[in-house]
């Protein structure tokens, strides 16, 4: 556990945050002063807490704003959701403290690993947000078994390159800056997905503190349906991962291809490539990005719109990974790009974390969709051409997956929908911004919905569209992942989106697609 390395980080993220996004801040401390919340629980540490060696930051506390800020990566903020207190536990001890004021004082609890959800479900109002900051142990590599524990605060590229320096990878995210805790949770879209599926198809075991204070592992040995419902849940788990034991796989050798695609030539393009998958056969990874991306040396008076398709494969071998790679290079889907700049270029595992585009402004995000579907091309021609025209930041844009595999081995609440997963994400400074964010994404839902088969819950901004998490699963996992949550949270002591559902219920306020 990493103390003074997260407290250096959160200042600075704070700073950096609060600095840059001054109006945002400013609305934010309106909203607490006017909210009432300022006033309530003034006061030091509750007495029951007295023994908590961890930090306690309530209402009353002089940085609880700055708190409030850095639980979560989006400097966008909810008005009304202003949490009782700031816990970060450092021992099971502690965890078992809070869990015990939780449930004498009728307290609903968050679990926060590192906050990326755009949903900021770590801010709650009138709940205890538990940072799990502190939970961020890699335990002993077991190099024979390819297995590991971790906790819900490893980041997903240390990970791996502790993993690497003995020849060994996880799926986690793309995104090295983000947390396993709830990447995992909500099914985890990772590296070489094609091949090893989602994320949580890799997760053998986890430890988990109940609502009652108990502390269990769930396995598919061991408290079989919490397990199930861990790989998939999202950020309505109702429990607090302690750590996770991890399958490994060996380090792949890769081969990076790129080209770039106009929005007159995007479906053309997409076909080729779903052509190609059958006889790719799960050996490459075919990511998209939808933006204002443009090849190498363009001039800034010619840049505009395109798909920039970035293909990695993967084997074995490097020549396993160049003869993977054949089957696109040797077809036509270069003959129509209007520049190929990366051809046959070997990639070091922990290179792919250099990869992505979007990830320095990740934080402007101001509402965000995640979409399966059969039939990308018309979605990702629907998006370029409405994003080039509409969205007031640009850069906005839009990124997918053809032939992503989203699979998880049961048992697990993840529900697959269909192979090709598309996302959008719209950008913002101010108020403003986030309000002609929401009436474009809710324009473009409307146009998309005939195409969407299902959503990934990870990706999804459920506070402008609730409706969405029952559609992330199938009829029959979403009930009895109502029924799991009462059997273990049946007082609902944590929050989740899956308290505003009753067992029976076939909506939610807004109507399910």
């Amino acid at each position: 556990m990493k103390s003074n390395t997260f407290a250096r980080r959160s200042f600075l993220k704070v700073a950096g945050v609060v600095g840059a996004g001054a109006a945002s801040a400013f609305h934010t401390c309106a909203a607490w002063a006017k909210s009432g919340a300022a006033k309530a629980a003034a006061g030091a540490r509750p007495a029951e807490l007295a023994n908590f060696k961890g930090s306690i930051i309530t209402r009353a506390d002089p940085s609880y704003l700055g708190w409030l800020w850095a639980m979560t990566w989006y400097r966008i903020k909810p008005r009304d959701q202003f949490p009782i207190m700031f816990a970060r536990p450092t021992s099971q001890e502690d965890l078992s403290l809070l869990m015990e004021y939780a449930n004498k004082k009728d307290i609903q609890m968050v679990a926060r690993s590192s906050g990326h959800n755009i949903c900021n479900t770590p801010l709650a109002q009138d709940a205890i947000t538990v940072d799990m900051s502190l939970w961020d142990e890699i335990g002993e590599i077991d190099t024979e078994n390819r297995t590991v524990w971790a906790g819900p605060r490893v980041l997903s590229q240390p990970l791996n390159q502790k993993l690497f320096e003995k020849g060994l990878a996880f799926p986690s995210a793309h995104t090295g800056f983000v947390t396993i805790g709830g990447y995992l949770l909500g099914g985890g879209m990772g590296w070489n997905m094609p091949a090893w599926g989602m994320g949580c198809a890799s997760v053998l075991a986890a430890e988990v503190m109940l609502a009652d204070g108990r502390v269990v592992i769930a396995s598919a040995d061991e408290n079989t349906d919490l397990y199930w419902a861990i790989r998939g849940v999202g950020p309505g788990f109702f429990g607090i991962i302690l750590r996770y034991k991890l399958q490994l796989h060996p380090a792949p050798k890769i081969i990076k291809n790129t080209y770039f695609y106009t929005l007159d030539n995007l479906e053309e393009a997409v076909a080729r490539y779903k052509k190609l998958l059958p006889e790719s056969n799960n050996r490459s990874e075919i990511l998209g990005a939808l933006g204002r991306f443009n090849p190498p040396g363009t001039p800034p008076e010619e840049e505009t719109w395109h798909w920039a398709v970035n293909v990695f494969s993967y084997g074995d071998t490097e020549e396993a990974a160049l003869e993977a790679a054949k089957v696109i290079t040797e077809s036509d889907v270069g003959e129509i790009a209007v520049s190929n700049p990366v051809v046959d270029e070997p990639v070091g595992y922990m290179d792919l974390y250099n990869q992505l585009m979007t990830d320095f402004y990740a934080q402007f995000r101001t509402t965000e969709i995640a979409i399966f579907t059969d039939d990308p091309a018309p979605v990702l021609k629907y998006l370029g051409e409405t994003l080039s025209a509409k969205a007031i930041d640009p850069r906005s844009f839009g990124f997918s997956v053809l032939g992503s595999n989203p699979t998880v081995p049961e048992p697990a609440c993840y529900t697959y929908k269909a192979p090709h997963y598309i996302s959008c994400y719209l950008m913002g400074d101010t108020n403003e911004d986030v309000q002609h964010s929401y009436a474009l994404m809710a324009e473009m839902y409307e146009a998309i919905k005939p195409y969407i088969k299902g959503y990934y819950i990870n990706e999804i901004d459920l506070t402008q569209f609730p409706h969405m998490a029952k559609d992330c699963f199938s009829e029959e996992k979403w009930n009895k992942l109502l029924a799991v949550r009462e059997q273990f949270d049946p007082k609902k002591r944590f929050v989740s989106y899956l308290n505003d559902w009753s067992q029976n219920a076939a909506t939610t306020p807004k109507e399910s697609v």
